[in-house]
């Protein structure tokens, strides 16, 4: 009987989570250019912006469409979870059931979880230069968005270019894979 083929790991999940405007999206593209194979890039925004906000004026009907937008990204997830390809998701878990929803979607993935940071300085500027965000929104999410998470690794995109970024994470990865 022929020796069974060992088969490849199943590919890696690199998990972003920080606040609105801490750099998660441009952060994805650095990754996604520097790291010499295709990244699918999973994002939150993408299933939110589905809607068109400025149509829906009732608070309800927004509080139930934002809440839709997540539920179906979350359960996206777990389709991107089955590509070939590694996967970066840029999401902000804010709260409990959000992170188990995440981590339940990408069960049987190797997830490296990375803290996106940026001052609260900082974050109010790229707010103040984005059309598409409300002021504060970052500022009301920093303390909800890192409470309890212990990540694997973390970055300032107050620090450093998204290149530069990007390849400290990919560096952490690197070595992580190399460790025995």
């Amino acid at each position: 009987m022929p020796a069974a083929t060992p088969q490849p790991p199943p590919p890696d999940v690199i998990l972003l989570n920080g606040t609105s405007s801490a750099g998660k999206t441009t952060l994805t593209r650095a990754l996604q250019r520097r790291a010499g194979r295709p990244l699918l890039h999973a994002s939150l925004d993408t299933f939110t912006d589905m809607f068109l906000w400025e149509a829906i004026t009732d608070a309800e009907e927004r509080r139930a469409c934002h809440a839709a937008g997540v539920d179906h990204f979350h359960r996206a997830l777990a389709l991107f979870a089955t590509s070939p390809f590694d996967l970066v998701v840029d999401h902000l878990l804010l709260t409990p059931a959000w992170h188990e929803a995440t981590y339940t979607a990408l069960a049987g993935r190797r997830v490296h979880f990375i803290g996106v940071h940026c001052p609260p300085e900082i974050l109010l500027k790229r707010e103040a230069a984005r059309p598409d965000r409300r002021p504060g929104l970052a500022l009301g999410q920093l303390e909800r968005v890192h409470a309890g998470k212990s990540y694997d690794f973390e970055v300032d995109t107050s620090l450093a270019s998204p290149e530069a970024c990007a390849d400290q994470v990919l560096a952490f990865i690197g070595e992580r894979d190399a460790a025995p």
